[in-house]
């Protein structure tokens, strides 16, 4: 009788960790340093904002003690300040800054540009509003009621004066009108200019006229004798030269040729030419 066969298997199953065990053992570990480096690269950039944060803050910790200091400087230093006697000082200094921003020339000139005919202006008064700006109070007089429009039309075109306001206008003795107005100034004001002038009376006055012409005087010129040109000129005599006469050699024999004992002296006379007066004949 034969034995039956017995199929048995005795190896485990495969599974995946026996199949692929190395590879998902390398992954866990890239994954676990790579998870260890960014924890890593999270601390430190955590630890650095940290860092500026607290220069930040130290920065600002000193500069408010330096303005506290500062602050309590500031005030000693006015608690020690007598009002009462540096008060002339403040005004003498905000008077001497209001007329060098806005100078009586420069308010005079200002004026004058906006002048028209058939009005005069009385009296001018410089002060300041309520908020510390500069002010003229002007009174004047016109003529009639459209050299009084005239006028003010010039002053609202002036860009010097921030506004015109009338406070008053009457009718004057002399058949005339008397107002008075406010003119504030602007803060800032343009540079002066000497043309365009303002004002409808002021138109013709834009082209200037050529300068007149300057008369020179005539140099005094030196008088001098006249000259008679025909009558014939005569020229001076010429000069004689007078020379002296010749003395012997003392070592000159007395028979020599060139031997002339006290031999007078030749005189050479030149034609147009006189002789001496003392050898006159």
């Amino acid at each position: 009788m034969a034995l039956p066969v017995l199929k048995l298997n005795l190896a485990t199953p495969p599974t995946l960790w026996r199949q692929y065990h190395v590879l998902i053992a390398w992954t866990v570990l890239l994954a676990g340093a790579l998870s260890l480096g960014g924890a890593l690269l999270a601390t430190a950039l955590a630890y650095r904002q940290a860092s500026i944060a607290g220069h930040t803050v130290a920065d600002l910790t000193t500069r408010r003690q330096n303005a506290a200091k500062k602050q309590t400087a500031i005030q000693l230093q006015l608690e020690a300040i007598d009002v009462e006697k540096e008060l002339p000082r403040w005004r003498l200094a905000e008077r001497i800054l209001a007329e060098r921003g806005l100078p009586w020339s420069r308010l005079a000139v200002e004026l004058e540009r906006s002048m028209v005919q058939d009005v005069r202006i009385k009296s001018i008064q410089r002060t300041r509003n309520s908020s510390q700006k500069v002010e003229l109070k002007i009174k004047g007089e016109a003529r009639n009621r459209t050299a009084e429009d005239a006028f003010l039309e010039s002053l609202h075109k002036n860009p010097f004066f921030a506004q015109v306001i009338l406070e008053r206008e009457s009718e004057s003795q002399s058949g005339g009108l008397e107002f008075e107005c406010v003119l504030p100034a602007v803060s800032l004001p343009a540079p002066y200019e000497s043309l365009p002038k303002f004002g409808p009376a002021r138109a013709s006055t834009q082209t200037s006229a050529p300068p007149p012409s300057v008369q020179q005087k005539p140099v005094p010129q030196r008088m001098t004798p006249p000259v008679n040109r025909s009558a014939p000129v005569a020229a001076p005599p010429p000069m004689v030269t007078r020379p002296t006469p010749m003395q012997p050699h003392p070592g000159t024999p007395p028979n020599s040729p060139t031997y002339r004992p006290n031999m007078p002296p030749i005189h050479r006379q030149f034609p147009h030419s006189a002789p001496p007066p003392g050898e006159r004949q």
